[in-house]
């Protein structure tokens, strides 16, 4: 059966969007996003724009396509089900944010297009894309000792994220979107464990 939250070209069908929907839709995106990854860095080690963050960046739309409207429904409808749904995918996009941020392979990929920028002919739309998310894998941890990967990974109250937030913005300035999404999906991981909802 087709899901109604892959391969969303316009708006989506929101009156066919079902709890049962959301977690395999987004199981299936996650694992075509982590195939993806590993595949453009396994078949190229010159890297442009165009065989590695064009097709990264038509993936991520897709997801987020994907999880736009279920983030919606559960807004202004948050049905038991819906909520349950949601709910055990946080973890999951947490997960998978905080891997690909601190996928050492896939920076040093970034860093080799942007320090070819110039031979790459890449404009300022895209120079400044690759400079924010080169910015957030730093904030995500990319660059830190093993142990700090560790024990940003093992964050559990909302202190110790708040210092780790710090931490990072002191080294590295504001974060970028994607960042801020990683550590509000690890403060609502924090207050879902604190009401033991163990989904999260």
């Amino acid at each position: 059966m087709k899901s109604p939250l892959l391969k969303i070209k316009d708006l989506p069908d929101y009156s066919a969007i079902k709890p049962e929907h959301v977690e395999p839709a987004l199981d299936t995106l996650l694992k075509e996003g982590r195939a993806l990854t590993k595949e453009l860095l396994a078949k190229n080690s010159e890297y442009t724009w165009e065989n590695l963050v064009y097709p990264l960046e038509v993936m991520d739309n897709e997801m987020e396509r994907m999880w736009s409207p279920v983030s919606h429904l559960n807004s202004v409808m948050n049905t038991p089900e819906l909520r349950d749904a949601y709910t055990a995918c946080l973890p999951k996009l947490s997960e998978y944010s905080t891997e690909m941020g601190q996928n050492k392979q896939l920076f040093e990929a970034l860093q080799q297009i942007q320090n070819n920028q110039e031979a790459l002919r890449l404009d300022k739309a895209q120079r400044k894309s690759l400079e924010d998310s080169l910015k957030g894998f730093r904030l995500s941890g990319v660059d830190l000792s093993e142990e700090k990967k560790k024990r940003f990974a093992e964050i559990s109250t909302e202190e110790e994220l708040e210092a780790a937030l710090a931490e990072l913005e002191d080294r590295f300035g504001e974060p970028p979107p994607a960042v801020e999404n990683l550590f509000f999906q690890l403060r609502v991981k924090i207050l879902a464990e604190r009401a033991n909802v163990e989904s999260v």
